[in-house]
């Protein structure tokens, strides 16, 4: 473990609490600032998590679940007391009706027949992918990590030809296709064998290290043409895209929820939802399948009841005329962020044609600042002129492929125009500072 470690603090590549130390290599510490901290970095794109307006929310839902039983305890429509843990796995003792009501609610939301609640994005990833009754999988480059855990669990299980031998068993592959270009997607299903069957597609929505968008319509009629199923995850989708933030997968008058080549869609509650937890929507097959062949979700304690309450709870605001506020609020802040950081770009002139912002329009902006330790010093100065108010995070190389390294900022509700705009301040100078921009005035920066 020792050696290891070494091999990556030689090569800048060490993972580290943010608490514990600086993102470079030397010794310095950073103290935890005493004052407001501005959040640019977390996932928690609606502000859910932080708000005591849904704090209150969740807590008098799950108090009023207590509050008053009935005499008849068979009435009682969850549990007759507050339990702290759910006890066991939904196969034992972790089931209960809270369950089943709460995954009817999200099959109707998000339009498919059936649900299955895991424990977090990673889990349902892992119990999705792993037992895929397929011979083949084809998936974006960028996908998740827990998305390339789950093929390599689903590599090691043996698929059986039950036509033939059941002795024998059938090689399974894998084909990855250029992020989010559809006509690459076509010439990988073309390559394969025609009467290859049952090739699942594995791709996101939303793709957490550059925010940009997949052509899920696009992606999704080649499948159904190709006679292959689509799995789609919508982490970084839910709360922030489609009609009521119900997704990519949904919209106002034409939903993809119903495309024929979706075999499910999975979503993950740690993100805009500002809770945790994750579920996958499919088919009533899919889901006995699942509780039959998906070891993490048969072999992990379930959910909690207050997790349960939190999930129904973030639903009801995400869905509501207050999430669309929110969102909106959400989009002007991300033209703002955009609008400001390429005009103090261009004003200035970058020294390396690798800096670059992506071209996202969703509240995951990627500042690529090729290089770990000129990423993370970036960061750094970020931190020291903000006087430890403000912390931004490099995504260093093996995270992401060397050379691609960036600065992932994240936008939320709970930001404010003047905030943005301090953060292009900063990073301004934290650039010119690094020799990444000429210096000079700017009418930029004299703005803000």
């Amino acid at each position: 473990m020792r050696k290891a470690l070494e091999r990556r603090i030689q090569t800048g590549k060490l993972r580290q609490l943010p608490s514990l130390g600086t993102f470079t290599n030397d010794s310095t510490k950073h103290a935890l600032p005493t004052g407001k901290v501005v959040d640019f970095s977390s996932n928690d794109y609606l502000g859910l998590a932080h708000s005591t307006t849904q704090h209150k929310l969740v807590q008098r839902t799950y108090n009023d679940l207590f509050a008053e039983r009935p005499h008849d305890e068979t009435e009682a429509p969850y549990a007759t007391r507050a339990v702290l843990g759910a006890t066991g796995s939904r196969l034992l003792s972790g089931d209960s009706g809270m369950f089943h009501d709460l995954e009817s609610k999200l099959a109707l939301l998000h339009r498919r027949e059936a649900a299955l609640l895991c424990n977090s994005g990673y889990d349902a990833n892992l119990t999705m992918v792993s037992c895929l009754p397929c011979r083949i999988i084809v998936y974006d480059e960028y996908i998740h990590n827990s998305l390339h855990m789950g093929i390599r669990l689903w590599q090691q299980q043996s698929l059986t030809n039950s036509a033939a031998d059941q002795q024998s068993t059938l090689r399974k592959q894998t084909f990855s296709f250029r992020h989010n270009n559809v006509e690459d997607l076509r010439s990988v299903l073309d390559s394969i064998v025609q009467d290859a069957p049952e090739i699942v597609i594995l791709a996101e929505s939303v793709y957490s290290m550059d925010g940009d968008v997949a052509p899920l319509h696009s992606l999704l009629d080649v499948a159904l043409e190709c006679n292959a199923s689509v799995v789609v995850d919508e982490a970084h989708g839910l709360g922030v895209f489609g009609f009521r933030g119900l997704g990519v997968l949904s919209k106002e008058h034409q939903t993809l929820n119903s495309h024929p080549a979706l075999l499910a869609s999975i979503y993950t509650f740690g993100k805009a939802a500002g809770c945790h937890g994750a579920v996958i929507c499919g088919s009533t097959i899919l889901k006995s399948y699942l509780l039959n062949f998906g070891y993490p979700v048969i072999y992990s304690t379930s959910l909690p009841m207050h997790s349960l309450v939190s999930i129904d709870c973030a639903y009801d605001t995400m869905a509501s005329t207050r999430g669309d506020s929110l969102r909106t609020h959400l989009f002007q802040l991300v033209q703002v962020f955009r609008s400001l950081l390429l005009s103090a770009l261009n004003l200035h002139g970058a020294s390396r044609t690798d800096l670059a912002l992506s071209p996202s329009t969703s509240p995951i902006q990627a500042l690529l600042i090729p290089g770990n330790a000129t990423c993370a010093a970036i960061c750094d100065t970020v931190h020291q002129l903000s006087r430890q108010q403000l912390r931004l995070y490099p995504i260093k190389s093996p995270t992401v492929p060397v050379g691609q390294e960036r600065i992932r900022i994240v936008l939320h509700s709970h930001n404010c125009t003047s905030e943005v705009q301090w953060l292009v301040q900063l990073l301004t100078q934290a650039l010119q500072s690094h020799g990444l921009l000429k210096t000079g005035p700017s009418s930029i920066l004299a703005k803000l």
